[in-house]
């Protein structure tokens, strides 16, 4: 059975359009100042922004330079320890300061106390100053990726560098040589004047006072310099380890003598377990009593005394001292045994001098045949002090000197700091004779004193006299 179809029609439905509403234009004013600054501003920061860059990858560059050279030199110094070098060539000076040697040793027996920190620091430091510059770690890898590949080529990227190297230098060299040529032919030239007057039988001087560029007459200099080496012999301050003739470099690095001061001149010397034969000084000015360029010397910093001869940490036992024709601004005398002991004819601004007769020293001489140190001798020079003791490590075996003769020194300064000293000594005779001692115009303070320590078998004290006395003049000044 065939089921019917049936249409239906739906009537459409019409809505009626809103009506349009047309709005009135509307425009935003235009501020013309606020254009020329937006277009001014534009313009100086395209103009700005180039120069800023260019800044910025210049404090860059100078970062990375900074930290590479700074990790380098830590790596190098921690891993090579330059103290050898550091002696060489310290101090350093300049017209503002002085770098000294222990301040440097210092800071490298630090480093060394670190090491591995030290070398960690420095590693660091120079990845530091590469790393600052990876702005892609896809572009860092492609780098790495292709280091292989530049390994591999480098011979022949080498070599075409060497070649472009090598065809500048030949391309310079030609350009050289040409060059060279014309100059030749200039002063061929130039010279023409000077061979016409040759041919005409003049002589070389008479031809170069012609033409102006000369004198008929020559003057010749002769200019020699000697070169001294530092020497006892030869006045030059420094460390000298007896029974040598020349200065202890162990002992002056040690005592980083002149490396940290390099404007001191002491006269120290070390004795040592070898005996000396005879120590002779005489002639040589100490303190302030000499100037140099105007300028009058001085102590070295800390110093205490301006001549001290010290048994230091152990005793030093004399033959025979000679202490005569000097001046000094105070003269003490302490923990001294002795045999004999003259004091005669010394001037002084107070005289102190206790006498005591406890001493059961003998009057020895010292035989050490050809095992002894046979003489340290200089006359003349200037010094800030001078000072002879035994080494530091001497604690039980007593230093011996035959002869230890002291004449003609002048010394002189203000304060305390400028005394002569002579302690821990053992004397077989000991003579203090012709001496100045003084310089406060006061007979209040005791320029000589010998005090209660001193002791002697034998004492003859004579002709000594208080006088008032001043500073002794300064020479050259």
């Amino acid at each position: 059975m065939k089921i019917p179809r049936f249409k239906i029609n739906i009537p459409k439905i019409s809505i009626p359009s809103m009506p349009k509403f047309r709005l009135p234009a509307f425009k935003l004013p235009k501020f013309k100042w606020w254009t020329r600054f937006l277009n001014k501003t534009k313009t100086a920061f395209n103009f700005i922004l180039p120069y800023a860059i260019g800044l910025g990858n210049g404090i860059l560059y100078t970062l990375t330079f900074l930290t590479v050279i700074t990790g380098t030199l830590l790596l190098t110094i921690t891993v090579i320890n330059p103290t050898n070098l550091w002696w060489s060539i310290s101090p350093i000076e300049t017209p503002y300061f002085v770098i000294g040697y222990s301040y440097v040793i210092g800071h490298l027996e630090f480093l060394q106390v670190w090491y591995w920190e030290s070398v960690g620091i420095g590693v660091g430091l120079i990845l530091f100053g590469y790393i600052i510059h990876i702005r892609s770690l896809k572009a860092l890898y492609e780098g790495i990726k292709a280091s292989p590949r530049a390994i591999l080529y480098s011979p022949i990227t080498f070599y075409n560098e060497l070649k472009t190297f090598r065809d500048w230098l030949f391309g310079k060299i030609e350009y050289l040589n040409g060059e060279s040529e014309k100059w030749r032919k200039f002063f061929t030239i130039m010279k023409s004047p000077y061979s016409l007057l040759r041919s005409l039988g003049l002589n070389p001087q008479m031809a170069i006072a012609v033409l102006g560029i000369g004198s008929t007459t020559a003057v010749g200099v002769g200019v020699a310099e000697v070169m001294e080496v530092r020497s006892f012999s030869n006045q030059s301050p420094g460390i000298y380890m007896a029974p040598s003739e020349y200065p202890n470099e162990e002992l002056e690095k040690t005592m980083a003598w002149r490396k940290d001061n390099p404007g001191d001149s002491t006269l120290r010397v070390v004795l040592s377990t070898v005996d000396v034969e005879k120590i002779d000084i005489s002639g040589i000015n100490l303190g302030t009593s000499y100037a140099s360029n105007g300028q009058a010397s001085a102590l070295p910093s800390g110093a205490t005394s301006v001549l001290n001869i010290s048994g230091n940490n152990t005793r030093i036992e004399v033959g025979k001292l000679i202490f005569s024709r000097n001046s000094c601004k105070s003269l003490d005398l302490f923990d001294i045994n002795a045999n004999k002991v003259t004091i005669k004819d010394n001037q002084a601004d107070g005289l102190s001098i206790y006498q005591s007769f406890t001493s059961t020293q003998p009057n020895i001489r010292h035989s050490s045949g050809n095992f002894s140190a046979d003489l340290l001798e200089t006359t003349g020079g200037t010094y800030d002090m001078l000072v002879i003791m035994p080494e530091d490590s001497m604690t039980s075996t007593k230093a011996r000197v035959n002869e230890l003769n002291l004449t003609n020194i002048v010394s002189s300064g203000a304060g305390s700091s400028y005394a002569c000293v002579l302690n821990k000594l053992d004397i077989g005779e000991l003579e203090i004779t012709f001496g100045r001692i003084g310089g406060d115009n006061s007979l209040v303070t005791k320029a000589f004193s010998v005090s209660s320590t001193v002791r002697a078998a034998s004492w003859a004290v004579d002709d000594n006299i208080e006088v008032l006395m001043g500073e002794v003049d300064r020479q050259p000044d």
